[in-house]
């Protein structure tokens, strides 16, 4: 962190064993060590000792127990809300080529198109909708060249 030379006294982060504390300090120094690796951080990172308040500070530089980063740190980015919601799956539809009567009015197109609902894990739906629009596209242009 870059809080300048007037503090030379640095703090290992928590053991990731105690995942919840370490999660908040995590959290509370935010940036780019979000996408650093647990092992790595509580190995390689350290932080500064004027990003405590004074009463976690106890005899010759050292912190309470319950110490948490909070102060002189970066402001925190704006995050879209649903990275701080718990995610559930996606609604997911897929493509089904067998023709099903079309129930919309002023439909003039000769083909139609049914979706089949399902759950499915976010990674999961972002590859499968990949697949299934590029399949859709395909078999568009097989109908517009016959056309």
């Amino acid at each position: 962190m870059g809080s300048g030379k007037s503090h030379k006294t640095l703090h290992l982060f928590p053991n990731p064993i105690e995942i919840e504390r370490f999660k908040e300090w995590i959290l509370s120094i935010g940036g780019d060590i979000l996408g650093l690796d647990n092992e790595y951080i509580f190995k390689q990172r350290r932080v500064c000792h004027a990003h405590f308040e004074e009463k976690y500070c106890c005899r010759n530089n050292r912190i309470s127990n319950i110490a948490i980063p909070t102060i002189n740190l970066p402001k925190p980015i704006s995050l879209p809300i649903f990275t701080l919601s718990e995610r559930r799956p996606l609604r997911q539809t897929e493509y089904c080529s067998k023709p099903v009567p079309s129930t919309s009015s002023g439909c003039t197109a000769d083909f139609t198109t049914t979706f089949i609902e399902s759950d499915f894990t976010e990674k999961e739906n972002i590859e499968s909708m990949i697949n299934i629009q590029l399949q859709f596209h395909k078999e568009n242009e097989v109908l517009k060249k016959n056309d």
